[in-house]
């Protein structure tokens, strides 16, 4: 079989991938893309209407934004909030105790994403561990626990009652595996609009489509100043490489010895009549000691179902419950420790995604860099 030869191959179709595939396309650079399907997390139901995978985006998304439609607004009142028997609501008599800490997370809220913003533009031209490591505020939240810092900031009644379940809701995570970063950013939505969203995949990659294999790659080998990367039905040399996989794939060929720890959900696309138990509320967050961990209302008679390990009785949530769908996200996403990897592997090999730091914008903007690294050395 023989060789076919490329400046660069990037091996994954996540966001971070197609991010570097169009800077790369934009610079009129050599390429090609290699991936087993076009999303990777980003992923939709059959009829394309239902996200999957990645629910929301930020309305300071600036650089993802232009590949989306932006659909409903996900405010705070739509929320519900369950912890064991009892259900509650953001804006109710049971808030009054939480209000200074309620003021006083806004304020760490704002300090934050003035710095998480310039840490965003930063990261485009420097790998996000330098950009984390040359601020000592951000490595400082990176480095330290979220449980931590809520108590730090004596914050913990607040985070158990109401934050905690957001917080298990987006990251399938506890404040006590997530550090103090993921904690403060996966709040931002409290001071920043969210929206949902659909994916415009053909407009992302309709000038770089004939850029892109559809294949999996099985073996990459780096002799002679070059790589050999072979997939199933093709063998591909390049000069550069661009991982944009989960880490829990790539670390072994780009060496990588620590990371951080994956988190997994289950995802059910249900059909049904909803129960009391959900009926009021479009969103229900649920406390981290349950097995349910999010539940979300599509507007059109069906709902995505988050569950760790084994699934509940739908039957406790719906009447007549029929799935649709069922995905296991293994994993879901890496941001439970404190390891920072670099991006910049040496040899022209870069590492891509959200293994540093989740987020739709985040990931892309590593896509980003990579991209400017590669169109500068030439």
């Amino acid at each position: 079989m023989a060789s076919k030869i490329f400046d660069t191959v990037i091996i994954g179709a996540g966001v971070s991938g197609l991010a570097c595939a169009k800077q790369l396309q934009e610079h009129h650079e050599d390429f090609v893309m290699v991936s087993k399907d076009i999303g990777g997390r980003i992923l939709t139901s059959e009829k394309g209407n239902s996200n999957y995978g990645a629910f929301f985006v930020c309305s300071d998304y600036h650089n993802f934004l232009p590949f989306v439609t932006i659909g409903d607004r996900i405010r705070l009142r739509d929320f519900c909030f369950h912890d064991k028997d009892e259900r509650y609501v953001l804006f109710e008599p049971k808030l009054l105790p939480y209000s200074l800490q309620f003021m006083k997370i806004l304020h760490l809220l704002y300090k934050f994403r003035k710095a998480f913003r310039k840490f965003r533009k930063a990261s485009e031209i420097m790998s996000q561990k330098e950009a984390i490591e040359r601020d000592s505020y951000l490595n400082e939240l990176y480095m330290k626990n979220a449980a931590d810092f809520v108590k730090e900031h004596k914050l913990q009644a607040g985070t158990e009652t109401y934050l905690s379940k957001s917080l298990y809701s987006t990251t399938f995570s506890t404040i006590h595996e997530m550090n103090a970063l993921s904690y403060l950013q996966f709040l931002l939505p409290l001071i920043t609009p969210i929206y949902t969203f659909t994916f415009e995949k053909e407009r992302m990659i309709s000038s770089f489509r004939d850029k892109i294999v559809l294949d999996c790659v099985t073996d990459v080998q780096y002799t002679n100043d070059q790589y050999t990367i072979k997939s199933n039905k093709h063998i591909f040399s390049a000069t550069s490489i661009v991982f944009a996989t989960e880490i829990t794939w790539s670390k072994h060929f780009a060496s990588v010895h620590e990371a951080n720890r994956p988190v997994s959900t289950h995802m059910l696309h249900v059909q049904g009549r909803p129960k009391t138990i959900i009926a009021q509320k479009r969103y229900q967050l649920f406390s981290p000691l349950s097995s349910v961990q999010a539940i979300a209302d599509l507007k059109d008679g069906t709902y995505l179902f988050y569950f760790k390990d084994e699934c509940p009785p739908l039957k406790n949530y719906f009447i007549e419950p029929r799935i649709i769908a069922h995905h296991l996200w293994n994993p879901a996403g890496t941001i439970n420790g404190q390891n920072l990897i670099e991006s910049k592997r040496g040899n022209n090999m870069y590492l891509i995604g959200d293994y540093n730091v989740a987020g739709l914008e985040e990931s892309y903007i590593t896509g980003l860099f990579a991209a400017n690294k590669i169109i500068r050395s030439h």
